[in-house]
């Protein structure tokens, strides 16, 4: 696995395209309107990774627990996820539980990539890179 994390509009998925030589048709983009809760493993890159984790709290669905089932198909993927750790903690019961579970969730694939970017305005910078 691969983590690139930044803040939004930052500039990771161009980072991503750029790096790893990747076209659209190789990315999977998690938005907002999709109501499926299905990754397409089929695409290089997850983009939106922050989405997933959301919509999977909005279900009731550890996130956590689908990571670690599914950490085969994830291995060799290059997961894009906006920072949501920082700023003021959210009020609301829901999101801080989001916000910490997708915490949970980036710390297991950081722990288990091989190489972790964090971009800042365009600039991405070398967390760990075991290539």
């Amino acid at each position: 696995m691969i983590l690139v994390f930044g803040g939004a509009y930052n500039g990771k998925l161009s980072f991503v395209k750029k790096k790893f030589n990747i076209e659209d048709e190789d990315i999977f983009a998690i938005d907002d309107d999709s109501k499926d809760l299905r990754i397409d493993f089929s695409k290089k890159v997850i983009n939106n990774f922050h989405k997933f984790t959301y919509k999977l709290s909005l279900e009731k669905i550890d996130a956590m627990d689908y990571i670690v089932s599914n950490s085969e198909l994830f291995k060799d993927k290059i997961i894009v996820c906006d920072d949501i750790s920082q700023g003021i903690v959210p009020l609301k019961k829901e999101d801080r539980f989001w916000r910490e579970n997708t915490g949970r969730c980036l710390q297991y694939i950081s722990s288990n990539s091989k190489a972790i970017y964090r971009v800042f305005c365009g600039i991405p910078m070398v967390i760990k890179d075991d290539e």
